[in-house]
């Protein structure tokens, strides 16, 4: 019902989106939305090749039930058709809100409330969370199963890197109000002050809700805010970029390769947080015996049933990790080519933020949240449920189209 409803709001958003803008944002807008179009399409297209008869490429299982059931059998890659297409579905809205937030943020003034609305919505979820993990507040707790608690750590992990982002703005709004006299003074303290409490909340969600290592992929994406914000503050060229980013990348590197757990399970289940140790378990077998092409988005629940020992807790309807689940539903080498693909925007939006003047904070936010969820799609599978999602897709669609300004394109 809720995939429904997320949905048909989308598709309302993106009509209405499409009859308002004005001819000058469209053309910006499309100039932006293609390379961005063209490779959303990539695992849309993937999604669909998984749901059709290709025999030749299709899963074992279908050999062995044409075999037990006597009878020929036209296979697919996918295990379940429909919980294919549900997935397929579901990339297409999120893909949808991605490029209607891109849309309605080429204007300037509704691109700082896109951001706002963004820290406000992570903000209450960060609260929400501290409310359960603090106070202990049972009716709310109830219902705060694995997978949603990893959606809530995601979200909160951004609300921090949108709130570095938003008090960023803010302050630089403060430095050149002389050059806006309409710009109040008090307005201006006020939403810092805003910015800095769901900053805290966060900041607090995350410490609280989570483990260190969370912590520490929540740390890199605000470190990216912080680094962009040094660099350009001190004029650091080439080398002093390469001087901040380098020692960043290398630690993180470190830490990765040093952790023993990646000699003994598979790089995308070795930094899982949070899930039962069945469950991880079960999810290696699965990456043990999965074919290269996948078993088909969407299908984790269907082929983890196969594998489930008889003392094991029900099965969840997800892996422990994001990265693990593209790897079994999608295949290792659509995983590695999202991951580079992530690697790549997040150099774009650097870039992009220390080209940019006074928006510089909007590709830094996109930068920020980017490297956040890579380092979140290894440890928990919070970045494959519809809020974090739907966040993650509004901020992407945020700081393309803040990217580059529109008076240089014309």
């Amino acid at each position: 019902m809720m995939h429904g409803i997320v949905a048909g709001v989308t598709a309302i958003g993106m009509a209405l989106v499409s009859r308002t803008l004005r001819p000058g944002e469209t053309t910006f807008f499309l100039s932006i939305a293609r390379p961005a179009a063209i490779l959303a399409a990539v695992p849309a297209l993937w999604m669909l090749i998984q749901v059709l008869a290709l025999r030749t490429i299709a899963h074992p299982m279908w050999t062995s039930a044409e075999v037990a059931i006597g009878h020929p059998v036209t296979g697919s890659i996918s295990i379940d058709i429909g919980a294919n297409v549900m997935a397929l579905g579901q990339y297409l809205t999120i893909a949808a809100i991605a490029f209607w937030a891109g849309a309605v943020a080429v204007d300037r003034q509704r691109a700082e409330w896109i951001l706002f609305s963004l820290m406000a919505a992570t903000g209450l979820i960060g609260l929400t969370m501290v409310a359960v993990d603090v106070f202990g507040l049972t009716m709310l707790n109830a219902g705060a199963a694995p997978f949603k608690r990893s959606q809530a750590i995601d979200c909160a992990a951004m609300g921090v890197v949108l709130a570095a982002a938003a008090g960023m703005r803010t302050f630089e709004r403060y430095e050149t109000r002389h050059s806006s006299p309409d710009r109040s003074v008090s307005r201006l303290m006020t939403t810092f002050a805003a910015c800095g409490l769901a900053f805290a909340v966060c900041v607090a969600a995350v410490i609280v809700g989570s483990q260190d290592a969370t912590v520490l992929a929540t740390a890199y994406g605000a470190a990216t805010i912080a680094a962009l914000v040094l660099i350009r503050r001190l004029g650091f060229g080439p080398w002093g970029t390469a001087a901040i980013v380098v020692p960043a990348v290398a630690v993180a590197t470190f830490l990765a390769v040093g952790n023993p757990a990646v000699r003994t399970k598979a790089f995308s289940l070795a930094f899982a947080t949070g899930s039962p140790a069945s469950l991880t378990s079960l999810s290696q077998r699965v990456l043990d015996d999965v074919p290269l092409m996948g078993t088909g988005a969407g299908t984790f629940a269907a082929i983890a049933s196969v594998y489930r020992d008889i003392n094991d807790q029900e099965v969840l309807s997800t892996a422990p990790t994001a990265a693990a689940a593209m790897a079994i539903e999608l295949g290792r080498p659509m995983l590695w080519l999202a991951v580079a693909a992530m690697a790549g925007a997040i150099v774009i939006l650097f870039q992009s933020s220390l080209r940019r003047g006074r928006d510089s904070f909007y590709p830094a936010a996109g930068a920020g949240c980017l490297v956040t969820i890579l380092f979140l799609s290894f440890m928990n599978a919070g970045a494959l449920g519809t809020a974090a999602a739907m966040i993650a897709a509004a901020i992407l669609g945020l700081a393309f189209a803040q990217r580059t300004s529109r008076t240089v394109q014309r």
